[in-house]
């Protein structure tokens, strides 16, 4: 039902107004309809492009540049799985896998760690082929993960 039809339906019944097609009440509710199902239509859009899971365009580029860059080669099935691993992997968890599956939500899939408790140090070493995009991004998620009394070393070989 659109919002003309649904005006009229609701006004009808209270006989204060003649809406017929032609006239002036008519002509108004015309209108203002189609300003509320163009808003309507908005925010079904916006609605749909909020969740991973039925976002189609701007919902799925949008989180991926906020979580480093497009990528648009994938297919929208493949970009959603990778967004969806990235937003399940919080940083809260400090555990060994925790920390192993941020570094891959990070790009890193061949990479060795160890910790230095004496020194509140974590050094990362990757050995996967990185470009700067990813290595930057790679750095300022780490740094953002790791406790303000953590350092992190991260070394590329």
């Amino acid at each position: 039902m659109t919002s003309l039809e649904s005006m009229t339906a609701k006004l009808a019944p209270l006989r204060l107004y003649e809406i017929t097609e032609g006239s002036e009440i008519y002509t108004e509710l015309a209108v203002f309809a189609a300003e509320l199902d163009a808003a309507f239509a908005e925010l079904e859009v916006m609605t749909r492009e909020c969740f991973i899971e039925t976002a189609q365009s701007w919902g799925i580029s949008e989180r991926e540049k906020f979580t480093g860059k497009e990528k648009t080669a994938l297919s929208l099935e493949e970009r959603r799985e990778l967004l969806k691993t990235a937003e399940y992997i919080t940083g809260a968890d400090f555990r060994t896998s925790g920390f192993e599956s941020f570094v891959r939500s990070c790009g890193a899939q061949d990479f060795t760690y160890h910790e230095v408790p004496s020194l509140a140090k974590i050094n990362l070493i990757i050995h996967d082929e990185l470009d700067s995009g990813t290595k930057k991004l790679l750095e300022e998620r780490m740094e953002a993960y790791c406790p303000a009394n953590c350092k992190i070393a991260i070394r590329y070989t």
